[in-house]
């Protein structure tokens, strides 16, 4: 919840001063939920991105947990305006991880160490953010396989979506997303295509015609990849079907910065007839006038008609605007036949009061995959995943979840404009009201507040459907961070798309804020 993401990531974020002062409230104990220093074992990937002090971060690697609350090793590429791109070897350090998931990790190098809290989603992997009070990111890390740190283990076919900034000419530079599929085989990028947004320029379809790719650590499964000459990664082995993948900019310099994943295909949609379902996305970015946040939801009948079409879209300093505002028309999409196997189409559909809506996705199979908003003036990109479980209900969304929103939002009182990023754990009941508890950790830069740990959280879910009522109401999310341990008291309001049984997206109906997440349902250790 995450890019994303762009990616969630050139999303210069903050924690709005509109925040009331003062408040405490004793947290209250994790629960029974599970997790322990146990549940992190093993040599995981991260990807990470947000604001540094000079401005846009990116940053892939690995770290090594024993079990025993201490990190053993591990590596990380990282590329910030200040110092270029780097590489940085982890030493030893340590962790803590609570019942209900959440947590603590310190990775040290050679510059000292950096501070995250996490929030497990089940052993294998959860949300990591950035907690230091000097710069915000927010991410995941997943367990390794090893045994694909090879170039023919990733021999196969992988949708991917890397963003960030890319010269225009230098100093100035553009918001750039790239989202396409790329196919591997023993060493050689044999054939793909893909779509690039650079500064509000849509490229179109471009063939990917040449390039390879090698491992070059077998200990953290570091790779590289260059493909069509000008593209230039280096990447992360999660397993054989995913990586996470860093733009390499020229010697001495840091820009480009672009970020993302990849994940393998298999038997994306060929046809419109076999993309017919309903489809719930999430696309954050930038636009002309302020960073640009969207969740959206609608109906793909198999024919290339979209209906039953819900879109939020959040600017900073304004209302939320809910398509439909007013009457939809040209609601279309299309499965792209000229390539082949490559799960592109596109999604169109004008509003007579907001304007049209135009999307680039790449499905890497008929349930998931990812999308570029090409709409006027934005550059934007994100998850798209097939929509099921409807009629949701509040018994159908209760259990245990991980989170983690993260935005843009203004401080009232300075008018500056910084990174938030959130992460935490809830309990959701299947009551109607008062049904939501938990705790978060939180950085906000906005005025340099800092980073805040275990804010106790109380709120309400509230399900209206799957996000097409016919009066326009979203299910949504209310939730106050008491303001334990120092930090500041608000109240947080969401409007609020359920996915399926273990994914819901949130995006913020607060007028200074543009942000918004994922909550991801827990699963128990064993």
């Amino acid at each position: 919840m995450k890019r994303g993401t762009f990616l969630l990531a050139l999303l210069v974020a903050s924690f709005s001063a509109a925040c009331s002062g003062g408040g405490s409230s004793t947290l209250p104990p994790p629960p029974p939920v599970g997790f322990s220093n146990a549940s992190l074992k093993g040599q995981y990937a991260f990807i990470m991105t947000g604001q540094a002090p000079d401005g846009f971060i990116a940053r892939i690697g690995t770290f090594v947990a024993d079990g025993n609350g201490g990190i053993t090793g591990g590596t990380e590429l990282v590329d910030t305006f200040s110092n270029n791109f780097q590489q940085f070897a982890f030493s030893a350090s340590g962790y803590q991880v609570q019942s209900d998931g959440r947590g603590a990790i310190n990775l040290t190098n050679i510059t000292g160490t950096l501070s995250f809290s996490v929030t497990m989603t089940s052993v294998s992997g959860g949300i990591i953010c950035e907690t230091d009070g000097v710069t915000g990111t927010s991410g995941t890390f997943e367990l390794q396989d090893t045994s694909a740190f090879t170039a023919n283990a990733l021999s196969n076919s992988f949708v991917f979506d890397a963003a960030g900034l890319d010269p225009t000419p230098l100093p100035n530079t553009n918001p750039d997303s790239i989202v396409g599929q790329i196919v591997f085989n023993n060493g050689v990028v044999q054939s793909g295509v893909y779509d690039e947004n650079d500064g509000a320029t849509a490229s179109g379809p471009v063939a990917i015609t040449s390039g390879n790719y090698s491992i070059a650590d077998t200990t953290n499964g570091l790779g590289s990849l260059v493909f069509n000459t000008n593209f230039q990664y280096a990447f992360v082995v999660v397993n054989s079907r995913k990586f996470h993948m860093i733009e390499v900019p020229p010697t001495g310099t840091n820009i480009p910065i672009t970020v993302g994943t990849a994940n393998a295909q298999s038997a994306p949609p060929a046809t419109n007839s076999a993309f017919a379902s309903s489809y719930v996305f999430l696309s954050t970015g930038v636009g002309t006038t302020s960073p640009d946040f969207k969740v959206g939801r609608f109906t793909a009948n198999g024919s290339g008609s979209a209906t039953s079409i819900a879109l939020d879209e959040k600017l900073v300093a304004t209302s939320i605007t809910q398509v439909p505002n007013g009457t939809l028309s040209a609601t279309n999409y299309a499965i792209d036949t000229n390539f082949p196997g490559s799960g592109r189409g596109t999604l169109t559909f004008t509003d007579s009061n907001t304007g049209t809506y135009s999307f680039i996705f790449y499905m890497s199979s008929a349930t998931q995959g990812v999308i570029q908003d090409n709409s006027k003036g934005i550059i934007g990109d994100g998850v798209i995943f097939a929509q099921s479980g409807a009629p949701f209900s509040s018994g159908s969304v209760a259990g245990d979840y991980a989170f983690n929103w993260n935005g843009v939002s203004d401080n009232n009182t300075t008018g500056a404009r910084a990174e938030e990023d959130f992460v935490g754990h809830v309990t959701v009941s299947s009551a109607t009201s008062a049904n939501v508890t938990g705790a978060m950790d939180f950085s906000e830069l906005n005025s340099n507040q800092g980073a805040f740990h275990d804010s106790a959280l109380t709120g309400t879910l509230t399900i209206n459907g799957d996000g097409t009522t016919s009066s326009g109401n979203r299910s949504a999310l209310k939730v106050t961070a008491a303001g334990t341990n120092g930090a500041p008291s608000s109240t947080f309001n969401f409007s609020l798309y359920p996915v399926n049984a273990s994914t819901m997206f949130v995006i913020s109906t607060d007028n200074d804020h543009s942000t918004g997440g994922v909550f991801t349902k827990q699963i128990t250790p064993p």
